[in-house]
Protein backbone atom coordinates (compact mmCIF):
# COMPACT_ATOMS: atom_id res chain seq x y z
CA UNK A 1 0.00 0.00 0.00
CA UNK A 2 2.81 2.14 0.72
CA UNK A 3 4.52 2.07 -2.38
CA UNK A 4 0.94 2.24 -4.39
CA UNK A 5 0.29 5.47 -2.46
CA UNK A 6 3.34 7.27 -3.64
CA UNK A 7 1.51 7.61 -6.97
CA UNK A 8 -1.36 9.60 -5.12
CA UNK A 9 -1.50 13.20 -6.06
CA UNK A 10 -1.81 13.64 -1.95
CA UNK A 11 -0.90 11.20 0.84
CA UNK A 12 -3.50 9.07 1.65
CA UNK A 13 -4.34 8.62 5.55
CA UNK A 14 -5.04 5.55 6.69
CA UNK A 15 -7.39 4.78 9.46
CA UNK A 16 -7.33 0.51 11.30
CA UNK A 17 -10.59 -0.39 11.76
CA UNK A 18 -10.18 -3.63 13.86
CA UNK A 19 -13.22 -3.74 16.02
CA UNK A 20 -13.89 -6.13 19.23
CA UNK A 21 -16.89 -5.06 20.37
CA UNK A 22 -20.75 -3.50 19.33
CA UNK A 23 -19.54 -0.09 20.68
CA UNK A 24 -16.40 -0.54 18.59
CA UNK A 25 -18.33 -0.90 15.34
CA UNK A 26 -20.15 2.42 16.50
CA UNK A 27 -17.00 4.48 17.11
CA UNK A 28 -15.57 3.28 14.12
CA UNK A 29 -18.36 4.90 11.77
CA UNK A 30 -17.85 7.85 13.37
CA UNK A 31 -14.20 7.74 12.63
CA UNK A 32 -14.18 6.94 9.32
CA UNK A 33 -17.67 9.95 9.15
CA UNK A 34 -14.58 12.28 10.42
CA UNK A 35 -12.26 11.20 7.75
CA UNK A 36 -14.43 11.82 5.15
CA UNK A 37 -15.78 14.76 5.96
CA UNK A 38 -19.28 13.05 6.94
CA UNK A 39 -19.17 13.50 10.72
CA UNK A 40 -22.82 14.53 11.04
CA UNK A 41 -24.14 11.79 8.43
CA UNK A 42 -22.20 8.80 10.87
CA UNK A 43 -23.58 10.62 13.99
CA UNK A 44 -26.85 10.56 12.46
CA UNK A 45 -26.32 6.54 11.79
CA UNK A 46 -24.53 5.63 15.30
CA UNK A 47 -27.31 7.37 16.97
CA UNK A 48 -29.76 5.45 15.09
CA UNK A 49 -28.35 1.95 15.70
CA UNK A 50 -27.96 2.82 19.03
CA UNK A 51 -30.97 3.54 20.03
CA UNK A 52 -32.04 -0.34 18.11
CA UNK A 53 -29.28 -1.53 20.43
CA UNK A 54 -31.23 -0.31 23.73
CA UNK A 55 -34.46 -0.70 22.26
CA UNK A 56 -33.44 -4.65 22.07
CA UNK A 57 -31.61 -4.77 25.71
CA UNK A 58 -34.55 -3.47 27.15
CA UNK A 59 -37.21 -5.29 25.62
CA UNK A 60 -34.87 -8.59 26.23
CA UNK A 61 -34.57 -7.41 30.28
CA UNK A 62 -37.97 -8.48 30.84
CA UNK A 63 -37.81 -11.26 30.09
CA UNK A 64 -36.53 -13.10 33.66
CA UNK A 65 -35.59 -16.57 31.39
CA UNK A 66 -31.98 -16.16 29.90
CA UNK A 67 -32.04 -19.48 27.44
CA UNK A 68 -28.62 -21.54 27.02
CA UNK A 69 -27.64 -20.47 23.49
CA UNK A 70 -24.73 -22.25 21.74
CA UNK A 71 -23.14 -19.83 18.76
CA UNK A 72 -21.08 -21.52 16.31
CA UNK A 73 -19.13 -19.96 14.03
CA UNK A 74 -17.53 -23.01 12.26
CA UNK A 75 -18.40 -26.94 12.08
CA UNK A 76 -15.00 -28.16 11.47
CA UNK A 77 -13.13 -27.77 13.67
CA UNK A 78 -16.05 -26.75 15.75
CA UNK A 79 -15.91 -23.29 16.81
CA UNK A 80 -17.89 -21.38 19.36
CA UNK A 81 -18.38 -17.27 18.13
CA UNK A 82 -16.69 -14.90 20.68
CA UNK A 83 -15.65 -11.28 21.31
CA UNK A 84 -19.29 -9.26 19.45
CA UNK A 85 -21.37 -12.30 19.20
CA UNK A 86 -21.20 -13.46 22.38
CA UNK A 87 -21.97 -9.44 23.29
CA UNK A 88 -25.50 -10.11 20.73
CA UNK A 89 -26.23 -13.20 22.67
CA UNK A 90 -26.05 -11.02 25.78
CA UNK A 91 -27.82 -8.05 24.78
CA UNK A 92 -30.71 -10.44 23.11
CA UNK A 93 -31.17 -12.09 26.02
CA UNK A 94 -29.52 -15.33 26.30
CA UNK A 95 -26.92 -17.10 28.34
CA UNK A 96 -24.01 -17.87 25.95
CA UNK A 97 -22.86 -21.86 26.88
CA UNK A 98 -19.27 -20.75 25.21
CA UNK A 99 -17.34 -18.33 24.40
CA UNK A 100 -16.42 -14.95 26.15
CA UNK A 101 -17.16 -11.40 24.57
CA UNK A 102 -13.23 -10.46 25.86
CA UNK A 103 -11.69 -13.18 23.65
CA UNK A 104 -11.52 -14.55 20.08
CA UNK A 105 -13.53 -17.88 18.83
CA UNK A 106 -12.89 -21.06 20.37
CA UNK A 107 -12.93 -24.80 19.94
CA UNK A 108 -15.40 -26.57 21.14
CA UNK A 109 -15.21 -30.37 22.49
CA UNK A 110 -18.69 -31.79 21.46
CA UNK A 111 -19.11 -34.15 24.15
CA UNK A 112 -19.15 -30.76 25.88
CA UNK A 113 -21.48 -29.10 23.89
CA UNK A 114 -23.48 -32.22 24.61
CA UNK A 115 -23.38 -31.59 27.91
CA UNK A 116 -23.90 -28.17 28.12
CA UNK A 117 -27.38 -28.82 26.93
CA UNK A 118 -28.11 -25.52 24.71
CA UNK A 119 -32.09 -24.28 24.53
CA UNK A 120 -31.36 -22.28 21.16
CA UNK A 121 -28.36 -23.30 18.60
CA UNK A 122 -26.95 -20.78 16.19
CA UNK A 123 -25.29 -21.88 13.24
CA UNK A 124 -23.41 -19.11 11.67
CA UNK A 125 -20.54 -19.85 9.46
CA UNK A 126 -18.30 -16.82 9.61
CA UNK A 127 -18.96 -15.54 6.05
CA UNK A 128 -20.91 -17.80 4.82
CA UNK A 129 -24.43 -16.58 3.28
CA UNK A 130 -27.55 -19.13 4.29
CA UNK A 131 -27.20 -21.10 1.20
CA UNK A 132 -23.41 -21.48 1.71
CA UNK A 133 -24.10 -22.24 5.77
CA UNK A 134 -27.02 -24.98 5.05
CA UNK A 135 -24.08 -27.26 3.42
CA UNK A 136 -22.26 -27.80 6.93
CA UNK A 137 -26.02 -28.34 8.15
CA UNK A 138 -25.26 -32.46 7.72
CA UNK A 139 -21.27 -32.18 9.56
CA UNK A 140 -24.00 -31.23 12.93
CA UNK A 141 -26.75 -33.89 12.38
CA UNK A 142 -24.79 -36.33 12.08
CA UNK A 143 -22.92 -36.05 15.49
CA UNK A 144 -23.99 -38.87 18.56
CA UNK A 145 -26.44 -37.08 20.45
CA UNK A 146 -27.35 -33.95 18.32
CA UNK A 147 -30.85 -35.25 18.24
CA UNK A 148 -31.03 -35.57 22.23
CA UNK A 149 -30.17 -31.37 22.78
CA UNK A 150 -32.75 -29.33 23.88
CA UNK A 151 -32.77 -26.87 20.94
CA UNK A 152 -33.12 -29.81 18.65
CA UNK A 153 -36.21 -31.32 20.25
CA UNK A 154 -37.92 -27.82 20.49
CA UNK A 155 -37.29 -26.84 17.01
CA UNK A 156 -34.95 -23.73 18.37
CA UNK A 157 -31.83 -25.02 16.22
CA UNK A 158 -30.93 -22.30 13.13
CA UNK A 159 -28.67 -21.28 10.81
CA UNK A 160 -28.36 -17.54 9.77
CA UNK A 161 -26.74 -15.99 6.76
CA UNK A 162 -23.44 -15.26 9.00
CA UNK A 163 -22.28 -12.52 5.88
CA UNK A 164 -24.88 -10.68 6.05
CA UNK A 165 -25.49 -10.12 10.36
CA UNK A 166 -23.14 -11.33 12.23
CA UNK A 167 -19.60 -11.90 10.75
CA UNK A 168 -19.25 -8.39 8.92
CA UNK A 169 -18.45 -5.42 11.67
CA UNK A 170 -21.03 -3.03 9.93
CA UNK A 171 -24.43 -1.19 10.72
CA UNK A 172 -26.35 -4.53 9.77
CA UNK A 173 -24.62 -6.62 12.14
CA UNK A 174 -27.55 -4.67 14.56
CA UNK A 175 -30.12 -6.39 12.33
CA UNK A 176 -28.34 -9.49 13.24
CA UNK A 177 -28.80 -8.26 16.87
CA UNK A 178 -32.42 -8.46 16.07
CA UNK A 179 -32.36 -11.34 14.54
CA UNK A 180 -31.02 -13.19 17.29
CA UNK A 181 -33.62 -11.03 19.81
CA UNK A 182 -36.37 -12.88 18.03
CA UNK A 183 -34.95 -16.27 17.87
CA UNK A 184 -33.75 -16.38 21.78
CA UNK A 185 -37.25 -14.88 22.39
CA UNK A 186 -39.31 -15.16 20.78
CA UNK A 187 -42.54 -14.39 22.97
CA UNK A 188 -41.07 -10.84 23.18
CA UNK A 189 -39.81 -9.76 19.47
CA UNK A 190 -41.44 -10.23 16.24
CA UNK A 191 -40.97 -8.89 13.03
CA UNK A 192 -37.53 -8.45 12.96
CA UNK A 193 -36.45 -11.64 10.96
CA UNK A 194 -35.56 -10.61 7.63
CA UNK A 195 -36.46 -12.76 4.61
CA UNK A 196 -33.95 -15.32 3.40
CA UNK A 197 -31.92 -14.60 6.71
CA UNK A 198 -32.99 -17.74 8.61
CA UNK A 199 -33.86 -21.18 8.57
CA UNK A 200 -34.77 -23.53 11.11
CA UNK A 201 -32.01 -27.01 11.48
Amino acid sequence: MAELSKNLPNEPKVISLDPTYIGDVLEDIRRVGIATDKSELANNLTGSLQKRINAVQEIASKSPDRPRVLQLEWTEPLLSGGHWVVEMVELAGGFSVFGDKNQSSMRLDWDEVVSSQPEVILLMPCGFDLARAREDIPMLTSLSGWDSLPAVQKGRAYVLDASAYTSRLGPRLITGLEIMAQLIHPELFSGMIPEGSVDVI
